[in-house]
């Protein structure tokens, strides 16, 4: 999220308006995507359904700073004229609960919502799930302006975070698992930047499918290469990751993408994949493990060693296909 300014807020407030008292009938489809640009106006990285593991049921969901924490929240929207029922919490409550990436959800009414429906969401998940009609859409949309001095000071608080994350991990290699998924992604990108990559975190509302950007320059030659990172405590990615990644390398055609999990990978990673020779290369967590020692022996070494990047990122991974690494960790 980034600091927005009141020309912002208006163009919010003007996208709310025309959700309440927009032409009849107000489409589903329109109403989502006006509550889209809402958050989008306000500065969140917004991403339609269909990237967190397939499609959830979810409208739209965005990132960002909420309750001074970085936190994903599902948004649900109701068009119809008539106030938002319990039912419509119990189903947020659901798909919030079914997903580990997000951490509250929220449900926008154009009607607002019936007396009753507040008090379930109260008692159901006070504190993760937000119920906004028009009237409360608006006023928590006026107080999103965030000042240029505070947008500086949070990003170098949360810089300064994930750089003693990355020397934590790389001295004590059992803290990778306390760390949230999010906070891994910081971290690899604070990791790459330091090593001398360029490294830019992509919005999955633009690309989608992968994480971080990383381009080097080898002899007057710009390189791309795109990561994806997983994160998880109770599952590995499967070959349905493995082959959204492939798609997005060939579309993007780049020089080569990554595909990094903490967890390791099921043993059917590889089921159905044919295209073996795309360079789409795995690793597992003593892969990420090895970036944040790589980043912090290069942070405190008394003289910059030459480091070869194509090389370092190659390490410690496994091309398509190599059925001997990393399938059962």
């Amino acid at each position: 999220m980034t600091g927005i300014t009141a020309d912002k807020i208006n163009a919010a407030l003007g996208l709310i308006d025309r959700f309440e008292n927009g032409e009849q009938p107000l489409t589903p489809q329109d109403a989502e995507q006006l509550v889209r640009r809402i958050f989008d106006a306000c500065g969140y990285d917004v991403t339609q359904s269909g990237f967190v593991g397939g499609d959830q049921g979810v409208d739209c969901y965005f990132s960002g700073l909420i309750d001074g924490k970085n936190q994903t929240v599902a948004v649900e929207v109701r068009v119809g004229r008539r106030p938002a029922d319990i039912k419509s919490v119990q189903q947020a409550f659901a798909l919030k609960n079914q997903s580990p990436n997000f951490d509250r959800a929220m449900v926008i009414s154009r009607a607002g919502f019936l007396a009753e429906t507040l008090r379930e969401a109260e008692s159901m998940g006070l504190g993760e799930i937000d119920l906004f009609g028009p009237a409360a859409l608006r006023n928590w949309v006026t107080k999103q302006v965030i000042p240029e001095d505070v947008t500086a000071s949070y990003e170098r608080i949360v810089g300064g975070a994930m750089k003693s994350l990355a020397d934590l991990v790389a001295r004590y290699p059992q803290a990778l698992a306390k760390l949230q998924w999010w906070e891994v992604e910081a971290v690899l990108r604070e990791a790459f930047e330091g090593m001398g990559f360029g490294a830019r975190k992509t919005r999955s509302s633009k690309d989608g499918g992968f994480d971080l950007e990383l381009t080097i320059s080898e002899g007057g030659k710009r390189r791309v290469f795109l990561v994806e990172v997983k994160h998880w405590t109770d599952q590995r990615p499967g070959s349905g990751h493995l082959k959204k990644l492939i798609k997005v390398t060939l579309s993007k055609e780049v020089e080569g993408s990554f595909l990094l999990s903490s967890s390791g990978f099921t043993k059917t990673v590889y089921s159905g994949i044919t295209e073996i020779s795309v360079p789409v290369r795995l690793g597992a967590g003593e892969k990420i493990v090895a970036l944040c020692r790589t980043y912090y022996r290069l942070k405190n070494q008394l003289w910059r060693e030459d480091v070869n990047l194509h090389q370092e990122l190659l390490s410690g991974t496994w091309a398509i296909g190599d059925r001997t690494r990393g399938n059962n960790r």
